[in-house]
């Protein structure tokens, strides 16, 4: 593929992310559908108490019915949980590896720019996507 090409290929990916990462925080601060998701599934015992007492209501289980179903509601937490924290690893090494590729064609002043102008923008990315750890700070990925 010809250089001029391969710039355009890569500025075309870089739109195409772009574009995905614009969506996902338009949903974040845009449809509270999703950041209410994010929250909830931000801490898996919280989010299994909140099931098991709207199932228990919803359905009126009985104590014995509770029992059973809560091992079950605690292990969805936790799987929801884990998908959560590999949506957002994948997404922010998807992000790192493009700019990275991005910042191979560039003069070294320029990438140091452009490495240093993307450290905030990793980090609110980090804030957004990475649930919050055990102690209430934002997880590193």
């Amino acid at each position: 593929m010809i250089p001029s090409r391969k710039l355009a290929a890569m500025f075309l990916c870089v739109f195409v992310l772009g574009a995905a990462a614009g969506a996902l925080l338009e949903m974040n601060f845009g449809d509270p559908r999703f950041s209410t998701f994010l929250n909830k599934t931000s801490d898996p015992a919280a989010l299994a108490q909140r099931v098991d007492k709207r199932l228990a209501s919803q359905f009126n289980l009985d104590a014995d019915e509770q029992a059973r179903i809560a091992p079950l509601t605690k292990e969805m937490a936790q799987n929801l949980f884990g998908l959560r924290v590999k949506f957002a690893n994948d997404v922010l090494a998807t992000i790192d590896d493009e700019h990275g590729k991005i910042a191979a064609q560039m003069t070294p002043a320029q990438r140091d720019a452009y490495i240093k102008d993307n450290v905030a923008r990793r980090a609110r990315a980090v804030a957004v996507l990475m649930p919050p750890a055990p102690n209430g700070a934002t997880a590193q990925p």
